[in-house]
């Protein structure tokens, strides 16, 4: 173990993380969240680009050698909270694009692709991302149901934050948009079976889980990754 418990990177100087969110408050709130916890062995530095341009803003935690793409300010709690304090990386912002080294996409001065203006979003056009909608559509502390890929993805507002599971309940395939959730319980409807907002968990008399996609939301539109 070196001098310090994690040592977080955020890249505030690349092609274009500092384009897509500003990355320099990023440090600043992740330095306050590590300062707030009392934890002086948690180093946060600004860094140069990933060579990952067009997945920003983007965030590297070691030793675990974590990596976070599309981190947009509204993460940054949780980040901190589950990940840089509690150990436990954030898996719905976790990078993994099964390409080692460098992995940009083509663009332009202004954050596009080549050959393109620019778009809300034309950032997340990397290898698995998918867009789902407008983070507007989904009503807020509500959930709607959205083809994606041949699938049919449900989408919550949990009021903090985003997260996006499979639409139907595993129980006897009831269409989890009906349900409700109160910000940390989902509940289907129809046979009462209760899942963990935030990890899809099987809760009370469910047997099984819900699966989760991760999701990114970048300037105002959300995506998530159908693999893995």
């Amino acid at each position: 173990m070196g001098q310090y418990d994690r040592h977080v990177f955020v890249c505030t100087s690349g092609e274009t993380c500092p384009t897509q969110g500003d990355t320099e408050k990023y440090v600043k709130m992740l330095r306050a969240g590590a300062q707030k916890a009392g934890r002086s062995d948690i180093r946060i530095n600004k860094s140069g680009c990933f060579s990952q341009c067009g997945h920003g803003p983007m965030i590297v935690v070691y030793p675990e050698d974590v990596w976070y793409a599309g981190v947009q300010e509204s993460d940054l709690d949780e980040i901190v909270t589950s990940h840089i304090i509690g150990g436990v990386p954030v898996e719905r912002l976790r990078y993994d694009p099964d390409v080692k080294g460098p992995n940009k996409i083509d663009v332009e001065s202004n954050g596009a692709p080549a050959g393109h203006a620019a778009a809300p979003h034309a950032a997340a056009s990397g290898p698995g991302w998918k867009r789902v909608c407008s983070a507007g559509e989904v009503p807020a502390n509500g959930m709607k149901e959205f083809p994606v890929g041949g699938l049919n993805v449900l989408i919550v507002n949990t009021g903090a934050g985003f997260v996006a599971y499979q639409a139907l309940c595993p129980h006897e395939a009831v269409r989890l948009e009906d349900g409700v959730h109160d910000g940390s319980i989902l509940t289907c409807l129809e046979h009462m079976w209760q899942f963990d907002i935030h990890t899809g968990a099987a809760l009370g008399d469910a047997e099984t889980g819900l699966k989760g996609y991760r999701l990114k939301e970048e300037r105002g539109e959300l995506y998530v990754s159908l693999e893995g």
